[in-house]
């Protein structure tokens, strides 16, 4: 559903619960010390966010064979951008 400089963003169903939730894999493929710290403060801030505003991060998956680290987000059917973009949709000044 998504793509960035260092990750991949999934439609995915968790197959212990049924839900459906966005994947977010992470390549390392630069694994420079600075890279790593931004991942590791991103995912402190994410763990320790809380806000109906903000998508949830419900779960980290690692696995070693693809030296791919995986965050399971709650699954939102729009992004902000796609949200502003569509007719008739306001936000209110808290949004």
């Amino acid at each position: 559903i998504g793509q960035g400089t260092y990750s991949n963003v999934f439609r995915a169903r968790d197959l212990e619960t049924g839900k459906i939730v966005a994947l977010k894999k992470v390549r390392f493929i630069n694994q420079d010390p600075e890279s790593v710290r931004f991942m590791a403060r991103e995912i402190h801030i994410l763990r320790r966010l809380d806000h109906p505003n903000v998508v949830k991060l419900e779960g980290i998956v690692t696995s070693r064979m693809s030296c791919s680290l995986y965050l399971v987000f709650e699954y939102m059917e729009h992004d902000l951008a796609g949200l502003a973009g569509m007719p008739g949709v306001k936000f209110s000044e808290p949004q």
